[in-house]
């Protein structure tokens, strides 16, 4: 099993540095960092000044940076949204998945800068769409990382590591792998 993270636009280095050891324990697995793709300017909505999050999915997953990897992370410091939703974190398809880390920073919220908290936040994020990819669907565990979060204190509320039924539907193969 092999996770690779590729940087979607411009994507400060060390904040894709710092998912990869958290998803090689977590996922049991090697983890890589790939090259950057450039942002699709299809995705963008420029009424909303955000990118559509499944343009973006559909970009990553047609990008010739994901051969050889099980499963692809994208990440981006673009906001996303999804039509009929004002934005989203991320979003996962079979085995692709990506991720802004935009609203994850206190400065999103006009609070002063928190590395720990960002950190945390984007971990969290990654775990749960890099979930989805294994077909885990949303838990009702409040502590696991596969809760659904529509505000940025649910993503501080759960944890950032599967639940024990989570944990053991990826290990059995149970979650579906999609």
């Amino acid at each position: 099993m092999s996770i690779i993270l590729i940087p979607i636009g411009k994507v400060d280095p060390g904040e894709m540095k710092l998912l990869e050891s958290p998803l090689k324990a977590e996922f049991s697995c090697d983890v890589a960092i790939g090259k950057k793709i450039p942002l699709p300017a299809a995705a963008l909505n420029a009424a909303r000044n955000q990118y559509d999050a499944e343009v973006m999915l559909e970009h990553l997953s047609l990008s010739g940076e994901t051969a050889g990897y099980d499963r692809v992370l994208g990440v981006t410091d673009v906001d996303l949204y999804l039509p009929g939703m004002n934005f989203v974190f991320g979003l996962a398809g079979r085995r692709n998945a990506v991720i802004s880390l935009r609203r994850l920073r206190q400065s999103f919220y006009n609070q002063p800068e928190d590395a720990g908290a960002f950190r945390r936040r984007a971990v969290v994020e990654a775990v749960h769409e890099l979930g989805h990819t294994f077909g885990l669907p949303h838990c009702e565990d409040p502590r696991c990382v596969m809760r659904f979060s529509n505000t940025i204190a649910e993503t501080d509320r759960k944890g950032p590591a599967f639940c024990t039924a989570c944990r053991s539907r990826i290990r059995t193969g149970e979650a579906g792998g999609r």
